[in-house]
């Protein structure tokens, strides 16, 4: 299925996790055309499943899966959604070309309650990693964007460096019992290399293995995998290159064929607008003649209007004239019947007052012929009795009447007299028709 000979920075984490992984089912994230799943076998996993997010790489691994024990699917299938809760053991080769968030939950999910995931991302910062990933990283997480991450899904979470050690081991050949190995890291500065690939270790409870395992490769086999991976860089990179300029040189011919094909409709385009530019032209041209004849007749109307107007105005300035001499004339008309009427009631007036001290002379004549009477009346009450009383009584009464009658007169004059002198107007009554009412009353 995959040539176990060329060696992937996974053949350390697959050691290490062995314990984990033995007799157990077992869950990868990772290539399909990768040997994880092999070595896993290798170390005693019960069964390993693949999870993949190239398709491709999916069909190619499962035409040539000759192991029952081995399944693929591509990380879009839906029928992972079934296997949950159903691993004992997840193993994320490089988080870096998923979806952290997303995987790490799907990663969760798979597993049993007592299960672990183990997660591996290669260090950004390391300059020559001793073994290339397989798969490119898409996103760089550093060493606390992964311990956030898996500690946001899980919550155990135990964080371990996968370290290049390159070295040679002496061993005595005649010891008796189990070697004491004895570590010395004095060539090397600071005394441990730049980690290649950051690993946490996840579940939802405390998990240890070793705190420092060492784990040797086969030099030759090492060093031909550096070897073939450096021409499959070349290659990959020459691919690239010619992939490249293949499609650059498709890209140039499409943009030909759609220069081509845009000349081609531009022309039209053109020949069309041409077209109807000129009947816009005609349309616009029959348009603005048409707005001149009508503006013509709308001139010739608005002239016939304002010398109409200037007619009208004309004919108001003559009669707004002839109005003002008529109102003069009746101003005039009425001033003189007024003077007239006035010289006329004054005259009247005048009649009336002389009219007014001759029944004034009479009233008082007759008031004083009353006394008179009164004083006679009542000397002759004293010395005569009889008719001559009765005689006398009716001459006091007739008297007395005939005063009474003056009296009215002597009002009906001064009412004349106090109207005569009020102003005249159309609610104001005549003289004569107050006097004839005093009169009546």
């Amino acid at each position: 299925m995959t040539d176990s000979s060329l060696l992937e920075p996974s053949i350390a984490l697959a050691a290490y996790a062995e314990p984990l992984a033995a007799n157990r089912r077992v869950l990868v994230f990772g290539s399909a055309l990768g040997a994880l799943s092999l070595q896993l076998l290798e170390r005693g996993a019960r069964s390993v499943h693949v999870c993949d997010p190239d398709a491709l790489r999916v069909a190619e691994a499962t035409t040539r899966n000759r192991s029952s024990q081995v399944t693929f699917s591509a990380l879009a299938d839906a029928d992972l959604s079934v296997r949950d809760g159903a691993f004992e053991l997840t193993l994320i080769e490089n988080l870096g070309t998923f979806n952290a968030l997303s995987i790490l939950r799907k990663a969760h999910r798979a597993l049993v309650p007592r299960g672990v995931a183990v997660i591996a991302c290669p260090n950004a910062e390391a300059a020559a990693p001793l073994l290339q990933a397989g798969s490119p990283s898409a996103t760089v997480l550093d060493y606390y964007a992964l311990y956030d991450a898996v500690a946001a899904e899980f919550e155990y979470v135990r964080m371990l460096g996968q370290t290049p050690f390159v070295g040679y081991a002496i061993a005595d050949f005649s010891a008796t019992g189990e070697p004491e190995p004895a570590l010395d890291t004095s060539f090397v500065p600071g005394g441990a290399e730049e980690p290649d690939l950051f690993i946490a270790m996840a579940a939802g409870h405390e998990v240890r293995l070793d705190e420092f395992a060492v784990i040797q490769l086969p030099t030759r086999q090492l060093l031909a995998s550096r070897e073939r991976a450096k021409k499959a860089d070349k290659t990959e990179a020459a691919i690239a290159g010619s992939k490249a300029d293949a499609r650059e040189l498709a890209r140039l011919n499409q943009w030909i064929s759609e220069l081509e094909a845009r000349a081609s409709t531009a022309d039209e385009r053109a020949d069309s607008a041409e077209t109807e530019l000129e009947e816009l032209r005609s349309k616009l041209e029959l348009e603005r003649q048409a707005r001149d004849a009508v503006k013509a007749e709308h001139g010739r109307e608005l002239a016939a209007l304002r010398a109409e107007l200037s007619a009208k105005q004309s004919q108001l300035a003559s009669v707004s004239a002839e109005l003002l001499q008529r109102d003069k004339q009746i101003a005039q008309r009425d001033t003189e019947e007024q003077k007239g009427e006035l010289t006329e009631f004054e005259r009247q007036l005048a009649e009336r007052g002389t009219e007014v001290r001759r029944l004034e002379q009479e009233l008082r004549t007759a008031e004083r012929t009353g006394r008179e009477l009164v004083r006679e009346l009542e000397r002759r009450r004293g010395e005569q009795a009889g008719q001559a009383g009765a005689e006398l009584e009716r001459a006091l009464a007739e008297r007395e009447a005939d005063l009474q009658a003056a009296a009215w007169t002597i009002e009906s004059l001064s009412l004349r007299l106090e109207l005569a002198g009020k102003p005249s107007g159309p609610d104001a009554s005549t003289p004569e028709s107050a006097v004839s009412d005093a009169e009546t009353r």
